[in-house]
């Protein structure tokens, strides 16, 4: 059974896309949806997180290793990827809202100056002070930037949990019942944290594969569907890294409980 704590769990969670009956055909299903997602902006992407949903809730609800399943009950695949994919949307909305604010005060002095067409008829006396104007506005606007990142890798890190307690229970507010998800990500912290590392690790080793095709005459115009599977084969990776993570801290949640009614009922 995987575990994200031991070198056979890494590779069960991380490999098992490649494993499995008909694994191919499944994956080239999952990399043209990917790919339909460049002319149709996010309605591809709802099946492909239902998709990862069901790996997901193979591992927390049926105790099993992560595997591939069949595309089939589309109808399905998209009412349970609408949620995944919001709830998704919904922790990493703070960030990407403050980065666009950041973007937004960061050159907003130098567009102003730009298309400003009094601007060089200004008196000399004021253009200093547009310029520190401008300036001020470009450290303030990298500042909200760095917090949007911050913010990014927050919700990154909150999402984890969500999303097993939203696998778990197959609602869609579950997400957001902090205090239900909280003891199990306190349970397994060290776990979460291990799970963003290798989910990383991963997302640079597929971008990285992908970018051979663009590097190679012949297979460069693949890069397109080689990008796209890689996008797949991240989604499902991570929401298996994350249910196996969910999972385990489940288990040492009951450990710990346990303990504590031993400790107080010798």
């Amino acid at each position: 059974m995987a575990n994200t704590a031991t070198l056979e769990g890494v590779k069960n969670t991380v490999f098992f896309p490649f494993k499995g009956k008909n694994w191919g055909l499944k994956l080239l299903i999952g990399g043209a949806l990917g790919l339909a997602s460049l002319i149709l902006p996010f309605i591809p992407l709802i099946p492909l997180f239902g998709y990862a949903g069901r790996v997901a809730k193979r591992v927390i609800t049926q105790n099993e290793d992560p595997a591939m399943p069949d595309w089939n009950d589309w109808g399905g695949l998209f009412s349970e990827g609408i949620k995944f994919l919001g709830a998704s949307l919904l922790y990493m909305l703070p960030g990407f809202f403050m980065m666009f604010i950041g973007y937004m005060v960061m050159f907003s002095g130098y567009f102003a100056m730009l298309f400003e067409t009094e601007f060089l008829n200004t008196s000399q006396d004021l253009i200093p002070g547009l310029v520190f104007g401008s300036m001020a506005g470009l450290f303030v606007g990298m500042f909200l930037m760095v917090v949007g990142m911050m913010l990014l890798l927050a919700g990154g890190v909150f999402f984890a949990p969500a999303l097993g307690h939203m696998v778990d229970r197959g609602e869609f507010v579950s997400a957001f019942q902090v205090r239900e998800w909280w003891p199990v990500f306190r349970a397994n912290l060290s776990g979460f944290l291990l799970a963003l590392v290798i989910f990383f690790g991963v997302y640079t080793a597929l971008i990285w594969v992908a970018y051979i095709f663009y590097f190679t005459v012949v297979l460069c115009f693949l890069m397109p569907f080689a990008m796209m599977l890689a996008s797949f084969l991240m989604i499902v990776i991570y929401f298996s890294i994350v249910a196996v993570t969910y999972r385990d801290g489940v288990r040492r949640l009951v450990e710990l409980r346990e303990a504590d009614a031993l400790a107080v009922d010798p």
